[in-house]
């Protein structure tokens, strides 16, 4: 009797953990969330995520061109509560890595570049592409963002 009550409790709680679920219907949030890898990740504040997501799922086709643009998003949140993080996305690019973060007694300054690295592109093909640098500038007083320009 004693097992029959323990397996009848954990049927009636995957029953109730299952009706709790439920399927979203936002496709750009499932694609972001599914193709995306975080960067960097602040370890103190202002608490700040990079976060590299792909537009589509594929591959290069032989040339820079061909390859799919991944997205950068940047979130800062000073950690309050009922605070809405801060949202920012750079320019569409070939591909992102993460090079440095330095502190100074005001800011945090992040430095990333374009890549190619990833892709699988012919040589003259990767000899025509070339990388862009950015400089952001995260405030430790309020958490928004500024670009170097």
């Amino acid at each position: 009797m004693k097992n029959f009550t323990l397996i009848l409790f954990l049927i009636l709680s995957v029953q109730a953990y299952s009706e709790d679920l439920k399927k979203s219907t936002d496709d750009g949030l499932a694609h972001i969330l599914s193709t995306m890898s975080v960067l960097y990740k602040s370890t103190g504040y202002p608490i700040v995520e990079v976060i590299q997501s792909w537009e589509q799922i594929s591959e290069c086709g032989g040339t820079w061109q061909s390859c799919p643009n991944a997205r950068l998003f940047i979130t800062s949140s000073m950690g309050d509560l009922y605070e809405t993080p801060l949202l920012y996305e750079l320019p569409k690019a070939k591909g992102w890595r993460f090079i440095h973060a330095a502190e100074t007694d005001h800011e945090l300054v992040l430095s990333l570049l374009t890549t190619l690295q990833h892709a699988n592109v012919s040589a003259e093909s990767r000899k025509e592409w070339s990388f862009k640098k950015y400089t952001l500038r995260v405030s430790k007083y309020d958490g928004n963002i500024t670009l170097d320009k």
